[in-house]
């Protein structure tokens, strides 16, 4: 029975010594093929499926299971795999593609010596099958667990961060070491995002974060209170709102501006936290920068609303006034821009802005007329809808 298997272990024991020209041939396939491995250090992915080509090799050799020892550096691999932010997909397809190509090698070589080995060697395809599903296994656990694990210490630290942040009496030399903790440049520039927490499970966080993990950039967020809070630094802010739009759709936005330093970091915060009420009465995304006069005013809106009273009853009868008011103002007081925009004559814009003045009283070809038709249109329009409940 032995002899009968002699030829198949000089097959495996002739790729065994050829490794350090083969490896580095599947390793270039690996990365071709699977996405993600450019931040994976080239020598020490040579090294890792070097390690991992001799034990299954020798395994197959002798015709048998791997040992546990034998796949203890696959847990090792899911862990390193996971600290450099490799996908765990990316992870186990490149196991697949390794493999693939590893027995590819062994059917053509076996196929050159002698047409009735492969017959033999396919025999172990069952063995090799194992080793392949251990070794993923192992990798993908220990991944997971790596993964938790730096997941749980993160997020205590930007809760710390957050804090220490808001609470705006930290010095820099508090400050900055945990914001290099979190991989974020102090001296950068930051911006806010927010939402309401209870449209953000700590499993839509999780996932936020995840999908986040691949830009280049950093991102943190937690729910803090009543208020999902994240600031991100080098994160396109299209990315992380469609992100936030594909985890949890509908659910309101508040977004600050993008600000230099810490300090910074906190106003953004502040920017989005007072425009959120905005968000939720419109069911839109609401940005400092578009509307901070609604924002700074809408926490007075109960004393304000005798002086914006006037703009309810016209606003709710007549819609089309309303929308034409807003169209306006954002294209630049002119009857021609606004005509276009609403695929009406300028004539009507100018109907409509008079039938305006004749129901409230307010010119909005003045500044006064048309900041306090505004004002009063962002504060006692009607709500938007209610927020999204997460996804279970």
């Amino acid at each position: 029975m032995e002899s009968e298997w002699g030829p198949i272990t000089e097959l495996c024991d002739s790729i065994f010594a050829d490794l350090p020209v083969l490896v580095p041939e599947i390793v270039a396939v690996i990365r071709r093929e699977v996405p993600g491995y450019h931040v994976v250090d080239l020598v020490e992915h040579i090294a890792a499926v070097t390690d991992q080509y001799r034990g299954v090799l020798i395994g197959l050799g002798e015709r048998r299971l791997p040992s546990p020892q034998e796949i203890d550096p696959s847990r090792e691999l899911g862990r390193s795999r996971a600290r450099v932010g490799l996908s765990i997909q990316s992870l186990i397809g490149a196991y697949h593609v390794g493999y693939r190509e590893m027995w590819n090698i062994l059917l053509t070589r076996a196929d050159a010596r002698d047409p009735r080995l492969v017959a033999d060697l396919a025999r172990l395809g069952g063995t090799a099958s194992v080793w392949l599903q251990h070794a993923t296994t192992a990798a993908a656990c220990a991944y997971s667990e790596a993964v938790r694990a730096e997941d749980a210490a993160q997020l205590a630290l930007t809760y710390r961060f957050f804090d220490v942040l808001i609470a705006g009496r930290a010095s820099s030399a508090d400050l900055d070491p945990l914001a290099h903790a979190l991989g974020f440049e102090p001296a950068g520039e930051f911006q806010a995002v927010c939402a309401p927490a209870r449209c953000w499970s700590d499993e839509s966080l999780a996932a936020l974060r995840t999908a986040l993990r691949r830009s280049r950039g950093t991102v943190h967020c937690v729910n803090r209170g009543t208020i999902m809070l994240a600031l991100i630094q080098r994160i396109s802010l299209d990315t992380m709102i469609h992100e936030m739009n594909r985890l949890v759709p509908g659910s309101p936005i508040g977004i600050g501006l993008p600000r230099p330093g810490l300090p910074g970091a906190a106003a953004s915060i502040t920017d989005a936290q007072q425009v959120l009420p905005l968000a939720q009465r419109s069911g839109h995304p609401a940005r400092f920068d578009e509307q901070w006069l609604a924002a700074t005013v809408l926490p007075h809106a109960a004393r304000l609303s005798a002086l914006l009273e006037p703009c309810r009853t016209p606003a709710a009868e007549h819609p089309e006034l309303a929308e034409t008011i807003q169209c306006f103002a954002r294209h630049d007081m002119s009857l021609a821009a606004t005509g276009r925009a609403l695929h009406v004559h300028p004539n009507t814009v100018k109907y409509r802005l008079d039938r305006w003045h004749d129901l409230t009283g307010w010119d909005v070809r003045t500044w006064d007329g048309l900041s306090r038709s505004m004002i009063g249109l962002e504060l006692l329009a009607p709500t938007g809808a209610p927020d999204p409940i997460p996804p279970s």
